[in-house]
């Protein structure tokens, strides 16, 4: 299946329901792509389907609610993940009528890789909820290792310092996200937590595969230790975070942090991470959550084989970086968040994570919002379920993170 088709069935990453307008009514216009009134309509699209009575959308989905694993899909992803089947099923259709030429990978040509990041990006923003005003946000730049720019944005809660730094890095299956596509949400994380977030915009794959993101989260790092004075930072309190590609790149940088010399983050702030990057048929053998949602609810597999293929050409997926479950490192991880969807296919290699690092003496704080997928920080304009986790995690974060002993001055 081509890629372009792939992003018809994931909301997680590309949030391409969205590109496949399946979120929109039947009797709602098509909006011109690319106008300021295409972009309203699919705000006020968005909007609607927030506003919409249960009893609509249950209509719209058969009357029956989805049911597995004792889990309650909430009804508005329900309402997506319907839509979108609907508009594949429809596709495969015309396919078989009409056949065409195999589709060219989006992401082989510059300028369709910048439109294809674009839309995803934009559609992560719509389906935000707009963050809070904040003290300040500023833009700077780390420079890499090999002197490449890597932009960062710098979020400012109103709170009394010094505060305490969370470096954070996006998720996108390390293909899609960039500083304006998580705005939104690292707006409403610094406020609820009270700290300063690093928001880091890293290279992405297939152009630069791994390990280019890795190296660009970790120098983000130390770049934040480096200049944790400057900034008005704890520097006892610098922490590591992010969601689901993130949420890896932020366990490897601990671990990197350790083996070079280097302080260690003070705590972790994990998001549906993807710890165990096995390949699928792997992942089904030893979670339940593998074999039960890996397809239809986000997270989808040919996504998730296309990620392998261009984030680890030819790579032992293995390995400590790519699946740091299988590190056997628990024991020298900083406290740790671990925030899990019910509906995710990497649900259960997240508890596990997390009964790893309790069982290893780390102090854990797990959270799992069973009626999600996999990305429901970039829904909480959809669905009061995620925007109420959003918050709550946010405000644990905060606690686990004031926790901490502060630096004395």
């Amino acid at each position: 299946m081509l890629l372009r088709k792939h992003l018809c069935t994931i909301s997680a990453f590309a949030l391409a329901v969205s590109a496949c307008e399946q979120e929109k009514p039947i009797d709602a216009p098509a909006p011109t792509r690319g106008t300021t009134s295409a972009l309203d309509t699919e705000d006020q699209e968005i909007a609607d389907l927030a506003a919409k009575p249960d009893s609509w959308v249950l209509e719209q989905v058969g009357g029956k609610r989805i049911v597995l694993d004792g889990q309650t899909l909430d009804l508005r992803m329900q309402y997506l993940f319907h839509e979108a089947r609907e508009a594949a099923a429809k596709e495969a259709e015309e396919a078989k009528a009409q056949p065409q030429d195999p589709e060219p990978d989006p992401f082989d040509e510059p300028q369709s890789a910048l439109e294809t990041r674009d839309d995803a990006n934009q559609r992560w923003i719509r389906r935000t909820k707009p963050g809070p005003d904040l003290a300040s946000t500023t833009d700077e730049t780390v420079t890499a290792r090999d002197g490449k720019p890597i932009p960062i944005r710098i979020y400012r809660p109103k709170a009394p310092g010094p505060l305490p730094v969370l470096v954070y890095y996006h998720g996108g299956g390390w293909l899609f996200g960039n500083l304006e596509a998580v705005d939104r949400a690292m707006r409403r994380l610094a406020d609820e937590a009270k700290v300063m977030i690093i928001s880091t915009d890293y290279r992405l794959a297939p152009e630069n595969p791994y390990p280019a993101s890795w190296n660009d989260a970790e120098d983000a790092y130390y770049w934040a230790l480096d200049n944790v004075a400057r900034l008005s930072g704890d520097a006892a309190r610098i922490c590591v975070g992010g969601d689901s590609a993130g949420g890896n790149m932020s366990v490897v940088v601990t671990a990197r942090a350790l083996k070079a010399g280097k302080p260690k983050p003070a705590c972790q702030l994990l998001y549906y991470a993807a710890v165990d990057n096995r390949r699928v048929s792997v992942m089904r053998t030893h979670y339940a959550s593998a074999r039960l949602f890996w397809n239809g609810f986000g997270l989808d597999e040919p996504f998730t084989n296309y990620v392998h293929q261009r984030v680890f050409p030819g790579m032992d997926l293995t390995q400590p970086e790519i699946s740091p479950i299988l590190a056997d490192n628990f024991a020298i991880m900083p406290p740790t968040l671990v925030a899990a969807a019910g509906f995710d296919p990497l649900r259960d290699s997240d508890r596990a994570y997390a009964d790893a690092l309790k069982q290893a003496g780390i102090h854990t704080v797990y959270l799992e919002y069973s009626a999600l997928p996999h990305g429901f920080l970039q829904q909480t304009a959809v669905t009061a379920e995620a925007d109420r986790a959003a918050g709550e995690t946010a405000r644990e974060f905060g606690k686990l993170v004031a926790g901490l002993k502060p630096k004395k001055r």
